[in-house]
């Protein structure tokens, strides 16, 4: 081998070494950092987040077992993409929807988030990017009704629109839900022992497609189903283009021949209560003094702002209203900072103090907290029946206007269980100490005055009502936008002809 030919493989290996440890040095640092990350966060919701016995009991897993595999999971990341993808599934698997990372600048506000050393705004922007970059979204979608799993929407020629999904990948498909809990946030129908999701909330994470059975006009049927990576366009598709506002947020009528008067309300959101809350006011005071029944509906109200919940009392009610419940934050330092140095005017309880607890409180600080809800100077002082409609998709703010509605006898409840987590604060974040993530989870284990925790059991109806199935695939039919107050609403009409 000549002398020129073989300075030059020597300069080709030489360079492909350093590269190549430059690569190797690269990617330890990223190792390195992602699991300085990881291991932060999975202790930090070992030492804060407070209901890891609730979902022991409801779902039958203990998230801490998994607390090393997850630590790997996320430190392997490949990049950064990648890791914000393993560190969301990871918030998933607490199957809390308050849990999650999160990009909410309310939350950020609520929790005094800040960071001189980085503009969070900017760092929240590229987290948020490479989030959606992990979205992807199905050419279907569908609803849970009655146990059956409804298309709903399709662009799968091979899987029409009121087809019935019987399998997932040769799963049932409570069965192929449950073992994606990591991806999906899981509901379960307690009456039929299946678990479902809500309809908007089937994105994936990757885009494998998945094998599935449907039935259609009494016939099986094998097709596959695709996923696209997240756009705009699809989006819309999968959402529609209804835009919620002030002004549609809320529809008042009067029913029932005049003897009933009908409020829905579709958010508790705060930016539209002040001039919801004027509205509706308005409504009471000139429309429903006569009536002998007022309907409130909050079917797929998934919460707000407390308030709004405690303004319909106020306005409603002849005498002023009390509940009392309990909160156990765990006992921290992160907590003590954020809650049990700023608790004014609540009672500090021990464990024994709790009627009918079932729950090892421990490591928990427990208070006492009482609602009182007075009513206003120019409430109609309502004297006939309430009513209020309510489904799955009833949480946080709007959970915790029917808890006091169950709990005080305000109203009788009509519909389905509802989803839970609302008697606690409101949720609260912290940031990841290398990527600055934010996440942002439930603060306390909330209890109603009878010792039950919220989020184990939700809340039940007085009078169980579910939406007919036979009349959602006939509502599916002609492709009306709405099916709230059409014909083939089951809830809806079954309380109207109760009033007859």
């Amino acid at each position: 081998m000549n002398k020129k030919l073989k300075t030059f493989l020597i300069l080709i290996v030489s360079m492909f070494v350093i590269i190549g440890g430059l690569y190797g040095y690269k990617r330890y640092k990223e190792y390195d950092t992602y699991k300085k990350d990881a291991v932060f966060l999975l202790d930090f919701l070992e030492d804060n987040y407070p209901f890891f016995e609730v979902k022991e009991k409801t779902l039958n897993y203990n998230f801490l077992d998994y607390k090393e595999e997850l630590v790997k999971k996320i430190s392997k990341s490949k990049n950064d993409t990648e890791f914000i993808k393993n560190v969301s599934l990871t918030m998933n698997l607490l199957q809390n929807n308050h849990s999650r990372v999160s990009f909410n600048s309310i939350i950020f506000n609520n929790s005094d988030l800040d960071d001189s050393d980085v503009n969070l705004k900017e760092k929240t922007e590229y987290w948020a990017d490479k989030y959606l970059k992990t979205a992807y979204i199905p050419e279907i979608k569908f609803k849970y009704v009655q146990g059956k799993y409804i298309v709903t929407k399709s662009k799968n020629k091979e899987v029409p629109v009121g087809s019935m999904i019987t399998k997932f990948n040769g799963k049932s498909v409570s069965d192929y839900l449950y073992d994606n809990k990591e991806i999906y946030y899981l509901l379960k129908d307690s009456k039929r022992d299946q678990y479902y999701i809500y309809e908007d909330f089937y994105f994936k994470r990757d885009s494998s497609p998945d094998n599935i059975e449907i039935e259609y006009n009494n016939e099986k049927i094998n097709s596959t189903i695709h996923y696209d990576p997240y756009s705009k366009e699809g989006e819309e598709w999968y959402y529609g283009n209804f835009t919620n506002s002030s002004d549609n947020n809320i529809l008042l009528d009067i029913v029932d021949e005049g003897k009933a008067a009908y409020i829905k309300i579709r958010s508790f959101d705060g930016e539209y209560m002040t001039e919801n809350e004027k509205t509706i006011q308005k409504f009471l005071l000139n429309e429903c003094v006569d009536v002998d029944n007022i309907i409130i509906d909050i079917r797929g109200n998934t919460g707000g702002n407390n308030k709004f919940g405690e303004f319909l009392i106020a306005a409603l009610s002849d005498k002023p209203l009390y509940m009392s419940t309990y909160d156990c934050f765990k006992d921290t330092k992160f907590m003590d900072e954020y809650y049990f140095s700023k608790m004014l005017n609540q009672e500090e309880i021990n464990e024994s103090q709790i009627p009918n607890n079932n729950y090892d409180l421990n490591n928990f600080k427990i208070y006492n907290k009482d609602i009182i809800i007075n009513p206003y100077g120019n409430s109609i002082k309502f004297k006939g029946n309430i009513y209020v409609l309510v489904d799955d998709m009833v949480y946080s703010a709007s959970e915790y206007f029917i808890s006091i509605v169950k709990n005080t006898k305000f109203a009788k409840i009509i519909g389905t269980t509802t989803g839970g987590d609302g008697l606690g604060r409101e949720p609260i974040a912290t940031l990841l100490p290398n990527s600055k993530i934010a996440i942002q989870f439930s603060s306390s284990l909330s209890m109603n005055s009878d010792g039950v925790v919220n989020e184990e059991v939700h809340t039940e109806p007085d009078i169980y009502i579910e939406q007919d199935l036979n009349d959602y695939l006939e509502y599916l039919n002609p492709g009306l936008d709405n099916i709230e107050r059409s014909e083939y609403d089951t809830v809806y009409n079954k309380v109207i002809d109760m009033l007859k």
